[in-house]
Protein backbone atom coordinates (compact mmCIF):
# COMPACT_ATOMS: atom_id res chain seq x y z
CA UNK A 1 0.00 0.00 0.00
CA UNK A 2 1.34 3.68 -0.67
CA UNK A 3 1.11 6.17 1.88
CA UNK A 4 1.14 9.82 1.76
CA UNK A 5 3.19 9.89 5.20
CA UNK A 6 6.71 8.05 5.78
CA UNK A 7 5.99 6.92 9.22
CA UNK A 8 8.11 5.48 11.51
CA UNK A 9 7.60 3.17 14.84
CA UNK A 10 7.31 4.70 17.82
CA UNK A 11 6.81 3.55 21.18
CA UNK A 12 5.88 5.61 23.97
CA UNK A 13 8.20 6.48 26.85
CA UNK A 14 6.52 7.95 30.35
CA UNK A 15 8.91 10.26 30.36
CA UNK A 16 9.84 11.91 26.64
CA UNK A 17 7.56 12.33 23.82
CA UNK A 18 8.71 13.54 20.32
CA UNK A 19 7.41 17.03 19.42
CA UNK A 20 5.38 17.86 16.78
CA UNK A 21 7.72 18.28 13.68
CA UNK A 22 8.95 15.24 12.55
CA UNK A 23 6.74 14.01 9.56
CA UNK A 24 8.75 13.74 6.46
CA UNK A 25 6.22 15.38 4.31
CA UNK A 26 4.18 17.73 4.09
CA UNK A 27 0.99 17.48 6.25
CA UNK A 28 -2.80 19.51 5.31
CA UNK A 29 -2.33 22.86 5.71
CA UNK A 30 -3.98 24.03 9.56
CA UNK A 31 -6.55 26.90 9.77
CA UNK A 32 -5.50 29.65 12.40
CA UNK A 33 -9.33 30.55 12.77
CA UNK A 34 -11.16 29.51 16.25
CA UNK A 35 -14.29 27.49 17.20
CA UNK A 36 -16.54 30.45 18.59
CA UNK A 37 -18.69 29.38 21.56
CA UNK A 38 -21.52 31.43 23.21
CA UNK A 39 -24.06 29.05 25.38
CA UNK A 40 -25.76 28.31 28.90
CA UNK A 41 -26.70 25.11 29.42
CA UNK A 42 -28.99 24.47 32.83
CA UNK A 43 -29.42 20.83 33.83
CA UNK A 44 -30.52 20.80 37.78
CA UNK A 45 -28.37 22.86 39.79
CA UNK A 46 -25.48 22.65 37.22
CA UNK A 47 -25.17 25.64 34.72
CA UNK A 48 -22.49 25.54 32.21
CA UNK A 49 -22.13 29.22 30.64
CA UNK A 50 -19.12 29.69 28.41
CA UNK A 51 -18.74 32.98 26.04
CA UNK A 52 -14.98 31.37 24.84
CA UNK A 53 -13.23 30.86 21.23
CA UNK A 54 -10.81 27.68 21.13
CA UNK A 55 -8.03 27.75 18.49
CA UNK A 56 -8.46 25.30 15.59
CA UNK A 57 -4.76 23.94 15.14
CA UNK A 58 -2.74 21.49 17.47
CA UNK A 59 -4.41 19.62 20.21
CA UNK A 60 -6.34 21.82 22.58
CA UNK A 61 -7.06 19.61 25.76
CA UNK A 62 -10.31 20.35 28.07
CA UNK A 63 -9.40 19.67 31.15
CA UNK A 64 -11.00 19.80 34.93
CA UNK A 65 -12.95 17.59 37.52
CA UNK A 66 -15.56 15.39 36.42
CA UNK A 67 -18.49 16.98 36.37
CA UNK A 68 -17.01 20.50 35.21
CA UNK A 69 -18.72 20.89 32.07
CA UNK A 70 -16.42 19.26 29.50
CA UNK A 71 -18.28 16.33 28.25
CA UNK A 72 -21.63 18.73 28.11
CA UNK A 73 -19.31 21.30 25.89
CA UNK A 74 -17.84 18.87 23.46
CA UNK A 75 -21.62 17.74 22.63
CA UNK A 76 -22.52 21.20 21.99
CA UNK A 77 -19.81 21.38 19.45
CA UNK A 78 -20.38 18.07 17.93
CA UNK A 79 -24.36 18.60 17.70
CA UNK A 80 -25.14 15.72 19.73
CA UNK A 81 -27.57 17.91 21.63
CA UNK A 82 -29.17 21.10 20.48
CA UNK A 83 -29.60 23.75 23.11
CA UNK A 84 -31.60 26.94 22.95
CA UNK A 85 -29.98 30.22 22.21
CA UNK A 86 -26.74 28.73 21.85
CA UNK A 87 -24.28 29.78 19.30
CA UNK A 88 -21.36 27.71 18.05
CA UNK A 89 -19.54 28.95 14.90
CA UNK A 90 -16.53 26.87 13.07
CA UNK A 91 -14.03 29.50 11.54
CA UNK A 92 -16.30 31.26 9.01
CA UNK A 93 -18.81 28.84 9.38
CA UNK A 94 -21.92 28.67 11.42
CA UNK A 95 -22.74 25.50 12.94
CA UNK A 96 -26.01 26.70 15.34
CA UNK A 97 -27.34 30.31 16.15
CA UNK A 98 -30.69 31.01 16.31
CA UNK A 99 -33.02 28.98 13.53
CA UNK A 100 -29.50 28.01 11.97
CA UNK A 101 -28.68 24.21 13.28
CA UNK A 102 -26.60 22.31 11.28
CA UNK A 103 -26.52 18.60 12.39
CA UNK A 104 -24.50 16.62 13.39
CA UNK A 105 -23.67 14.37 9.90
CA UNK A 106 -22.55 17.88 8.48
CA UNK A 107 -20.81 19.02 10.88
CA UNK A 108 -17.46 17.37 9.22
CA UNK A 109 -16.58 15.95 13.00
CA UNK A 110 -14.73 12.39 13.75
CA UNK A 111 -15.57 11.89 16.97
CA UNK A 112 -13.94 8.93 19.52
CA UNK A 113 -15.44 8.16 22.69
CA UNK A 114 -14.71 6.28 25.68
CA UNK A 115 -15.50 3.13 24.37
CA UNK A 116 -15.03 2.62 20.58
CA UNK A 117 -18.41 1.17 19.49
CA UNK A 118 -17.34 -1.10 16.61
CA UNK A 119 -19.95 -2.52 14.62
CA UNK A 120 -19.36 -6.21 15.74
CA UNK A 121 -20.64 -7.62 12.53
CA UNK A 122 -17.74 -6.15 11.08
CA UNK A 123 -14.59 -6.74 10.61
CA UNK A 124 -11.66 -3.99 11.14
CA UNK A 125 -11.65 -3.02 7.13
CA UNK A 126 -15.59 -3.15 7.13
CA UNK A 127 -15.68 -0.90 9.92
CA UNK A 128 -12.65 1.26 9.04
CA UNK A 129 -14.58 1.52 5.44
CA UNK A 130 -17.92 2.14 6.69
CA UNK A 131 -18.44 5.80 6.88
CA UNK A 132 -15.33 6.55 3.67
CA UNK A 133 -17.98 4.48 1.68
CA UNK A 134 -20.78 7.08 2.72
CA UNK A 135 -19.22 9.95 1.30
CA UNK A 136 -20.69 12.12 -0.83
CA UNK A 137 -18.74 13.08 -4.09
CA UNK A 138 -18.54 16.24 -3.44
CA UNK A 139 -16.53 15.25 -0.29
CA UNK A 140 -12.54 16.48 -0.16
CA UNK A 141 -11.05 13.46 0.53
CA UNK A 142 -7.96 13.82 2.17
CA UNK A 143 -7.21 10.90 3.78
CA UNK A 144 -7.11 7.49 1.98
CA UNK A 145 -7.65 4.17 3.52
CA UNK A 146 -3.97 2.73 2.79
CA UNK A 147 -2.91 6.25 4.42
CA UNK A 148 -4.77 5.45 7.48
CA UNK A 149 -4.30 1.85 7.75
CA UNK A 150 -0.18 2.41 7.21
CA UNK A 151 -0.72 5.66 10.19
CA UNK A 152 -2.81 3.05 12.97
CA UNK A 153 -0.35 0.07 12.21
CA UNK A 154 -3.90 -1.36 11.25
CA UNK A 155 -2.79 -4.26 8.23
CA UNK A 156 -2.27 -7.21 10.75
CA UNK A 157 -5.79 -6.41 12.22
CA UNK A 158 -8.18 -5.82 9.02
CA UNK A 159 -9.67 -9.12 8.59
CA UNK A 160 -10.48 -9.87 12.59
CA UNK A 161 -13.65 -9.49 14.41
CA UNK A 162 -13.80 -6.24 16.94
CA UNK A 163 -14.26 -9.11 19.94
CA UNK A 164 -10.87 -10.45 18.93
CA UNK A 165 -9.14 -6.86 19.34
CA UNK A 166 -7.55 -5.58 22.75
CA UNK A 167 -8.89 -2.64 24.29
CA UNK A 168 -6.09 -0.66 22.68
CA UNK A 169 -6.27 -1.92 18.97
CA UNK A 170 -10.22 -1.28 19.22
CA UNK A 171 -9.75 2.29 19.86
CA UNK A 172 -6.88 2.73 16.70
CA UNK A 173 -9.61 1.04 14.46
CA UNK A 174 -12.38 3.57 15.97
CA UNK A 175 -9.08 6.61 15.68
CA UNK A 176 -9.20 5.21 12.21
CA UNK A 177 -12.52 5.30 11.10
CA UNK A 178 -12.91 8.39 12.29
CA UNK A 179 -10.14 10.01 10.61
CA UNK A 180 -11.51 8.64 7.24
CA UNK A 181 -14.62 10.53 7.49
CA UNK A 182 -12.61 13.29 6.38
CA UNK A 183 -13.11 15.41 9.39
CA UNK A 184 -12.39 19.32 10.09
CA UNK A 185 -12.29 18.62 13.37
CA UNK A 186 -11.38 15.77 15.71
CA UNK A 187 -13.27 15.67 18.87
CA UNK A 188 -11.95 12.77 21.73
CA UNK A 189 -13.81 12.63 24.91
CA UNK A 190 -11.72 10.75 27.37
CA UNK A 191 -10.27 7.99 24.43
CA UNK A 192 -7.66 6.36 27.03
CA UNK A 193 -10.32 6.21 30.21
CA UNK A 194 -11.57 2.70 29.61
CA UNK A 195 -8.05 1.38 28.85
CA UNK A 196 -5.73 -0.33 31.34
CA UNK A 197 -1.97 1.00 31.37
CA UNK A 198 -0.64 -0.84 29.11
CA UNK A 199 -3.09 0.10 26.40
CA UNK A 200 -3.14 3.67 27.30
CA UNK A 201 0.99 3.55 26.88
CA UNK A 202 0.40 2.03 23.09
CA UNK A 203 -2.46 4.36 22.43
CA UNK A 204 -0.62 7.39 23.43
CA UNK A 205 1.52 7.26 20.55
CA UNK A 206 -1.26 7.30 17.73
CA UNK A 207 -2.40 9.88 18.94
CA UNK A 208 0.89 12.23 18.87
CA UNK A 209 1.43 10.62 15.53
CA UNK A 210 -2.14 12.06 14.48
CA UNK A 211 -1.60 15.40 15.80
CA UNK A 212 1.67 15.86 13.98
CA UNK A 213 1.10 14.44 10.72
CA UNK A 214 -2.35 15.18 9.40
CA UNK A 215 -2.77 18.75 10.42
CA UNK A 216 -6.43 17.86 11.77
CA UNK A 217 -7.06 20.38 15.06
CA UNK A 218 -8.40 18.12 17.74
CA UNK A 219 -9.90 19.18 20.88
CA UNK A 220 -9.57 16.72 23.87
CA UNK A 221 -11.20 15.40 26.75
CA UNK A 222 -9.21 14.61 29.88
CA UNK A 223 -8.86 14.86 33.85
CA UNK A 224 -5.54 12.96 33.65
CA UNK A 225 -3.21 15.54 33.27
CA UNK A 226 -0.18 13.14 32.15
CA UNK A 227 -2.02 12.18 29.19
CA UNK A 228 -2.48 16.01 28.62
CA UNK A 229 1.36 17.24 29.13
CA UNK A 230 2.25 14.17 26.34
CA UNK A 231 -0.21 15.57 23.68
CA UNK A 232 -1.94 19.23 24.19
CA UNK A 233 -0.35 22.10 22.58
CA UNK A 234 -3.01 24.62 24.24
CA UNK A 235 -4.35 23.71 27.56
CA UNK A 236 -8.44 24.95 28.67
CA UNK A 237 -8.92 24.69 32.21
CA UNK A 238 -12.61 24.13 33.16
CA UNK A 239 -14.12 24.39 36.83
CA UNK A 240 -17.78 24.44 37.82
CA UNK A 241 -19.25 24.92 34.43
CA UNK A 242 -16.93 27.87 32.91
CA UNK A 243 -13.68 28.30 31.22
CA UNK A 244 -11.04 29.27 34.19
CA UNK A 245 -7.96 29.73 31.62
CA UNK A 246 -6.88 28.77 28.51
CA UNK A 247 -3.80 29.20 27.03
CA UNK A 248 -0.26 27.20 25.50
CA UNK A 249 0.04 24.52 27.70
CA UNK A 250 3.46 25.44 29.28
CA UNK A 251 2.19 28.84 30.80
CA UNK A 252 -0.97 26.79 32.35
CA UNK A 253 0.77 24.30 34.10
CA UNK A 254 1.60 27.12 36.03
CA UNK A 255 -1.41 27.45 37.27
CA UNK A 256 -1.94 27.00 41.03
CA UNK A 257 -5.08 24.73 40.73
CA UNK A 258 -3.21 22.19 39.49
CA UNK A 259 -0.02 21.91 41.93
CA UNK A 260 -2.69 20.06 43.88
CA UNK A 261 -2.77 17.33 41.25
CA UNK A 262 1.43 17.45 40.81
CA UNK A 263 3.37 20.97 39.66
CA UNK A 264 4.83 20.12 36.64
CA UNK A 265 6.79 22.10 33.78
CA UNK A 266 7.14 21.13 29.75
CA UNK A 267 10.45 22.17 28.00
CA UNK A 268 10.70 22.37 24.71
CA UNK A 269 14.39 20.97 23.71
CA UNK A 270 16.54 20.72 20.76
CA UNK A 271 18.06 17.17 19.63
CA UNK A 272 22.03 16.68 18.98
CA UNK A 273 21.91 13.49 18.44
CA UNK A 274 22.63 10.68 21.15
CA UNK A 275 26.51 9.33 22.50
CA UNK A 276 27.07 6.60 24.39
CA UNK A 277 23.27 6.03 24.44
CA UNK A 278 22.17 9.25 26.15
CA UNK A 279 20.51 11.88 24.16
CA UNK A 280 22.37 15.39 23.89
CA UNK A 281 20.02 18.35 23.72
CA UNK A 282 19.65 21.94 24.28
CA UNK A 283 17.33 24.30 25.53
CA UNK A 284 18.65 27.55 23.90
CA UNK A 285 22.39 28.07 24.34
CA UNK A 286 22.16 24.98 27.44
CA UNK A 287 23.29 21.40 26.99
CA UNK A 288 21.54 18.77 28.57
CA UNK A 289 21.00 14.90 28.28
CA UNK A 290 19.21 11.91 29.22
CA UNK A 291 19.20 8.47 28.25
CA UNK A 292 17.94 7.60 25.01
CA UNK A 293 15.07 5.34 24.46
CA UNK A 294 15.58 1.94 24.21
CA UNK A 295 13.89 0.32 20.92
CA UNK A 296 14.74 -0.76 17.30
CA UNK A 297 13.60 2.21 15.63
CA UNK A 298 16.72 4.56 17.08
CA UNK A 299 18.46 4.86 14.14
CA UNK A 300 15.89 5.25 11.66
CA UNK A 301 13.93 7.71 13.65
CA UNK A 302 15.20 10.89 14.78
CA UNK A 303 13.33 13.68 15.77
CA UNK A 304 14.77 17.46 15.47
CA UNK A 305 13.33 18.40 18.83
CA UNK A 306 11.62 16.87 22.25
CA UNK A 307 9.15 17.48 24.74
CA UNK A 308 10.25 17.20 28.36
CA UNK A 309 7.57 16.40 30.92
CA UNK A 310 9.92 17.79 34.52
CA UNK A 311 8.25 17.20 38.08
CA UNK A 312 8.60 20.04 40.31
CA UNK A 313 9.71 17.78 42.80
CA UNK A 314 12.74 16.57 40.84
CA UNK A 315 13.95 19.84 40.17
CA UNK A 316 16.71 21.50 42.92
CA UNK A 317 18.01 24.74 43.27
CA UNK A 318 22.06 25.99 43.72
CA UNK A 319 22.87 29.31 44.13
CA UNK A 320 26.79 28.42 42.31
CA UNK A 321 27.22 25.26 39.98
CA UNK A 322 27.82 22.10 41.91
CA UNK A 323 31.41 20.45 40.89
CA UNK A 324 31.36 17.08 43.35
CA UNK A 325 28.10 16.33 42.14
CA UNK A 326 26.17 13.49 40.22
CA UNK A 327 23.46 15.79 38.39
CA UNK A 328 25.06 16.31 35.29
CA UNK A 329 22.20 18.85 34.06
CA UNK A 330 22.65 22.00 35.87
CA UNK A 331 21.23 24.99 33.60
CA UNK A 332 21.19 28.37 34.50
CA UNK A 333 17.56 30.40 35.63
CA UNK A 334 16.07 33.38 36.89
CA UNK A 335 13.78 33.39 39.67
CA UNK A 336 9.95 34.60 38.22
CA UNK A 337 7.58 34.24 40.97
CA UNK A 338 6.68 32.29 43.81
CA UNK A 339 3.36 30.43 44.38
CA UNK A 340 1.74 28.83 47.35
CA UNK A 341 2.46 24.90 47.05
CA UNK A 342 -0.35 22.40 48.25
CA UNK A 343 1.37 21.70 51.65
CA UNK A 344 2.50 24.63 54.33
CA UNK A 345 5.53 23.49 54.28
CA UNK A 346 6.69 23.87 50.88
CA UNK A 347 6.40 26.86 48.43
CA UNK A 348 6.87 26.36 44.54
CA UNK A 349 9.21 28.61 42.60
CA UNK A 350 8.65 29.70 39.35
CA UNK A 351 12.05 30.06 36.99
CA UNK A 352 12.46 31.15 33.78
CA UNK A 353 15.36 28.76 31.45
CA UNK A 354 16.01 30.11 28.32
CA UNK A 355 12.42 32.08 27.85
CA UNK A 356 10.71 28.84 29.04
CA UNK A 357 8.92 28.00 32.55
CA UNK A 358 10.28 26.04 34.81
CA UNK A 359 8.74 25.42 38.46
CA UNK A 360 10.72 23.84 41.29
CA UNK A 361 9.01 22.40 44.72
CA UNK A 362 11.13 23.43 48.05
CA UNK A 363 10.46 23.74 51.31
CA UNK A 364 9.98 27.03 52.52
CA UNK A 365 12.81 26.69 55.09
CA UNK A 366 15.38 26.42 51.92
CA UNK A 367 14.01 29.38 50.42
CA UNK A 368 14.57 31.20 53.14
CA UNK A 369 17.98 29.60 53.85
CA UNK A 370 19.27 30.35 50.27
CA UNK A 371 17.48 33.71 50.13
CA UNK A 372 15.77 33.43 47.00
CA UNK A 373 14.43 36.62 45.44
CA UNK A 374 12.61 37.90 42.36
CA UNK A 375 14.85 37.79 39.71
CA UNK A 376 17.67 36.09 41.12
CA UNK A 377 19.98 34.33 38.62
CA UNK A 378 20.47 30.75 39.89
CA UNK A 379 21.19 27.10 38.79
CA UNK A 380 18.72 24.51 38.38
CA UNK A 381 20.00 20.76 39.26
CA UNK A 382 17.44 18.02 36.86
CA UNK A 383 18.49 14.36 37.13
CA UNK A 384 18.41 12.97 33.85
CA UNK A 385 16.13 10.22 34.99
CA UNK A 386 13.81 12.82 36.66
CA UNK A 387 13.35 14.04 32.89
CA UNK A 388 9.50 12.34 32.70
Amino acid sequence: MMSLFHITTRRDKSWLAADQHTASSTPPAQTTASLTLALTIQRGDFTLQLNNSLPLQGVTALFGRSGCGKTTMLRAIAGLDRHANAQVQFADTVWQQGNTFVPVHQRRIGMVFQESSLLPHLTVEQNLLYGFSRLTKDTDIALQPEQVIHLLELTPLLQQAPEQLSGGQRQRVALGRALLSQPQLLLLDEPLASLDQQSRSEILPFLQRIASQTGIPMLLVSHQLDDVVKLADQLVLMQHGHIHSQGPLPQQLLQPELAAIGAMSLLHAKNHGSTDHLLQLSIGQQPLQLPAPQHGDTASYSPTSYRLRIQARDVALSLTPLSYSSVSNQLQVSISGFNPAPHPAETLVHLTLEGQPLQALLTKQSVERLGLQLGQQLYAQIKAVALD
